[in-house]
């Protein structure tokens, strides 16, 4: 068993409240996002070892950047909520969490282009590069947590 901390109970606000959020509006919230990093960096401070909020916060953003700039894979907010994550997580669940966001995405994403009736329109958005085709546009807040919440409760796929 998992021990539970106040690092925990963030997560959770995190977690339900980005889902909220997300899946009425299509956007997490930086009102919810920064003050929860904070809170984490805090946390993480007065824990030992004290630096693992950093850290964690800078491997989330390593690894979630890239997906949200080059790749289109997740949003803004979604890159967000895994830096929040991140700063309770610390750095080895921290990238945990933002590859098994990734790997999940793949077979929702399938099923809601599916569900939509716009999975056969997959092939050609990618060859025309998207232009002149709307994007499918979800809410993605519960993958990444599941993908938080795999990463935490597990020690699936041990980075170091």
């Amino acid at each position: 068993m998992v021990p539970l901390s106040f690092g925990d109970a963030l997560l959770g606000v995190l977690l339900v409240v980005a889902n909220l959020t997300d899946l009425r509006t299509q956007k997490i919230k930086n009102w919810l996002t920064f003050p929860v990093a904070a809170g984490g960096l805090v946390w993480a401070s007065a824990t030992p070892p004290w630096h693992d909020g950093v850290l964690g916060f800078g491997a989330a953003a390593a690894t979630a950047i890239p997906g949200w700039r080059f790749g289109g894979a997740i949003r803004a907010g979604d890159v967000k909520m895994l830096i929040a994550a991140g700063t309770i997580l610390g750095p080895e669940a921290a990238i945990r969490a933002v590859l098994f966001t990734y790997a999940l995405g793949i077979p929702y994403g399938l099923v809601v282009l599916a569900l939509r009736g716009r999975l056969t329109r997959l092939v050609s958005f990618y060859q025309q590069r998207g232009a002149g085709m709307e994007p499918t546009v979800v809410a993605y807040a519960p993958v990444v947590s599941a993908g938080v919440l795999i990463a935490r409760f597990t020690g699936w796929i041990d980075l170091w």
